[in-house]
């Protein structure tokens, strides 16, 4: 048996992701110690991977949604993610899990996913680059697809005021928080140009300029796919996924901002409603999914 390729004959790509738990956690509202809170993110997330059918991959981890493949089936590629739901800084190295490694995720006949903040010239840029050396070494000894998700947000930088007040103080000021670079997109750019060899399906930020997505897009001989910003609503990124899909993208690979909108289904009393919850997926975030579909199948050219 061998893994299904993540695109389509007709050059999609269309990726699901299942893997970010703590983001949809925080969009319900739950705290993942408590059973009865795990249960209903077990039952979203059940509900989240049916509308894997309409998509031609699904990315699971281990802890919370890779079970999810023993009670249903979907005729989607499967990716695993190598690194683990938790905040780090964007300088850091990514947390991958300790006991699921590469060959963990072949024998499950799946591609590899991880998740990357670079930014060139960086003090960790050198091991960043070594570590997906690595993987993409090893992913092909294995004989299994690497995509990679790269985002290029700039080390955290405090003021002087800001590294004065840290040395007199252990305790957390949020006026005086580290204030992150804005994004820069040339420093994404020369990102792309860095790591462009460490990876079958590279997936980047949707960029704000159009021209941009048709000057990454020259620079790779592999597919490009694009993903969501932070602050996107579902309608924003649509309309900046159909430029991107104008400028030579092959796809997309999304997950919050299908679903965002979930917590408005908590009742008065503060619980769920559970039933509104599952038709809320089945309806309009699975028509979210089918409208991303045919924005880009109205775009494709040939596969790559």
């Amino acid at each position: 048996m061998s893994a299904t390729p993540l695109q389509h004959e007709s050059g999609l790509i269309a990726i699901l992701e299942l893997n970010h738990n703590r983001e949809l956690a925080e969009i319900l509202g739950l705290d993942l110690q408590l059973p009865d809170n795990l249960e209903l993110l077990t039952q979203v997330n059940q509900s989240l991977f049916e509308l894997s059918k309409e998509t031609t991959g699904v990315v699971l981890e281990p802890v919370y949604t890779l079970a999810l493949l023993a009670q249903q089936k979907t005729p989607a590629a499967l990716l695993i993610a190598l690194d683990q739901d938790k905040e780090i800084l964007p300088e850091n190295l990514p947390l991958l899990f300790p006991n699921f490694s590469l060959e963990e995720i072949a024998n499950n006949y799946a591609a590899a996913k991880l998740d990357l903040n670079y930014y060139p010239g960086e003090a960790k840029a050198i091991e960043k680059k070594q570590l997906l050396a690595e993987i993409r070494e090893y992913s092909r000894v294995l004989g299994q697809q690497f995509l990679l998700k790269l985002s290029s947000q700039a080390p955290i930088v405090k003021t002087a005021e800001q590294s004065n007040q840290s040395s007199k103080s252990t305790s957390a000021d949020p006026q005086l928080a580290p204030i992150p670079a804005s994004d820069n997109p040339e420093q994404l750019l020369t990102a792309i140009q860095e790591l462009r060899g460490f990876c079958d399906v590279l997936v980047v930020p949707n960029p704000a300029d159009p021209l941009a997505m048709a000057t990454i897009v020259s620079e790779l001989d592999q597919p490009c796919i694009v993903t969501s910003h932070s602050t996107d609503t579902y309608e924003a990124f649509k309309e900046s996924f159909r430029l991107a899909m104008e400028n030579g993208a092959r796809g997309y690979c999304v997950g919050s901002v299908l679903w965002q909108d979930l917590a408005q289904f908590r009742t008065p009393n503060a619980a769920f409603d559970r039933q509104a919850v599952t038709n809320f997926i089945q309806t309009t975030v699975r028509d979210r999914v089918l409208e991303l579909n045919r924005i880009a199948e109205e775009n494709l050219t040939e596969p790559l």
